[in-house]
């Protein structure tokens, strides 16, 4: 074996783990995607394209125009319409080991959210925040405004 191809592998033996753990920490994806859309990350500015991923704490943002269709890996379906401002606070989805928590903060703007499997497996899992109160999600529907 070549040094060039020991290396490589070694490369990829270390990288392994943290690539992995990278697909497992995705909570969902992007869906649809009309006009400005972004994903602010860690700090980072991201384009929302379809098929992006996820990720707990990100905090995804619509322009004028805008729109976005978002999916949790439980299912979870969040829309947000032109200039919405949407933050994921909290998300855990795993139902064997019985964790359950769902955590969205609606800064501004439109939104329409159709649970999924958290609030169906533990209905007391799910929040909905907003600047003036926070909704404890058992239903199935929500359309919400939030004025500036």
């Amino acid at each position: 074996m070549n040094k060039n191809t020991c290396v490589f592998l070694i490369a990829m033996f270390i990288s392994t783990p943290v690539l992995a753990s990278l697909e497992t920490d995705k909570i969902g994806q992007v869906r649809n995607v009309e006009g400005a859309v972004s994903i602010l990350r860690n700090g980072d500015t991201l384009a929302a394209d379809v098929g992006a991923a996820l990720y707990h704490g990100d905090y995804i943002r619509t322009g004028k125009p805008g729109a976005v269709g978002v999916v949790l890996t439980d299912d979870t379906a969040i829309s947000l319409g032109s200039g919405s401002e949407l933050s994921l606070d909290d998300y855990a989805f795993d139902p064997k080991e019985s964790k359950f928590a769902l955590a969205i903060r609606m800064i501004k703007g439109t939104f329409s959210y159709i649970t999924g499997q958290i609030v169906k497996l533990a209905p007391d899992s799910a929040q909905v925040r907003t600047p003036d109160a926070t909704i404890a999600v058992r239903g199935t529907k929500l359309l919400i405004q939030v004025e500036e």
